[in-house]
């Protein structure tokens, strides 16, 4: 059967609906935040954050969105100065804000939700600001920033696309964590702070919400200087779950033996890109 006039222009409208709820309030506005370090209250406490929008920011484009949270006694700035854990750099072209927000003494406790209360003022202010694409939310960190993104995982699978957590644990609380959202988990097979058993209790828990067929990936042997990459399969359709294990203690940044580049970054951000 050839498509008719009147299919064209229900497909055209469906799409069109489909665009305008993706995008944020703040498409096709001037921005009401700037780079740089702003405040917000949050439950009576002041709190600080670092946007990174792109220097040539266009508010007709709805954005990736982009939260990094930095480790235990790290900061927003130690995240900026990373470049979001090597993120920014391999953005390119592709419309991203990023977003470093500081944890109260340098942590992510997450006493009563007050951090993922942060996380949530955080999005509102963004997107009513900036032109965010509301599908396509990423939350990233290292350590207790890995625990509060596996948090952001467990409680706002609804707002966020994708989280990736490096060598973190469940050490800011975990609100849910029975909704599916992809997953991508990474950890030293010889962490000394956050042991990999910890890391394995994340992705197990879901590749198990996620539908993910059971499986044991294999892991790098100690002193091979080698990282292993595992995608799950029998995953929920757009809900993935990637493990890599690598040879190593508790750092964010990894790299293979012989090589000074990380191989994390990479990963992360063709993970996300795939949304």
């Amino acid at each position: 059967m050839r498509p008719t006039l009147t299919s064209f222009c229900v497909a055209a409208a469906e799409l069109a609906i489909h665009a305008a709820a993706a995008s944020s309030s703040g498409c096709g506005t001037n921005p009401s935040l700037s780079n740089g370090l702003n405040y917000m209250d949050v439950n009576g406490q002041s709190r600080e954050y670092i946007i990174q929008a792109p220097d040539n920011y266009d508010a007709s484009t709805p954005h990736k969105l982009v939260i990094g949270y930095h480790w235990r006694d790290g900061t927003m700035n130690n995240v900026v100065e990373n470049g979001f854990y090597g993120l920014s750099s391999l953005a390119g072209d592709v419309p991203t804000v990023f977003i470093a927000p500081q944890g109260l003494s340098n942590g992510w406790a997450n006493t009563n939700g007050d951090d993922i209360t942060f996380t949530d003022q955080l999005v509102e202010a963004i997107e009513s600001s900036f032109c965010i694409d509301q599908d396509r939310r990423f939350a990233t960190g290292w350590s207790w920033g890995g625990g509060m993104s596996y948090s952001v995982a467990c409680s706002r699978a609804d707002v966020f696309r994708a989280v990736a957590v490096l060598s973190g644990a469940e050490i800011s609380g975990c609100d849910g964590g029975s909704v599916p959202i992809a997953y991508f988990g990474q950890h030293g097979i010889s962490d000394s702070v956050l042991s990999v058993e910890l890391g394995r209790t994340l992705r197990d828990h879901y590749a198990q919400v996620n539908g993910c067929d059971a499986a044991t990936p294999p892991e790098p042997g100690v002193g091979s200087g080698t990282h292993v990459v595992t995608d799950y399969t029998g995953c929920a359709e757009g809900y993935p779950v990637q493990w890599v294990a690598f040879d190593g203690d508790h750092e964010p940044l990894p790299s293979d033996g012989g090589s000074s580049d990380s191989f994390t970054p990479g990963l992360i951000w063709e993970f996300f890109s795939q949304f």
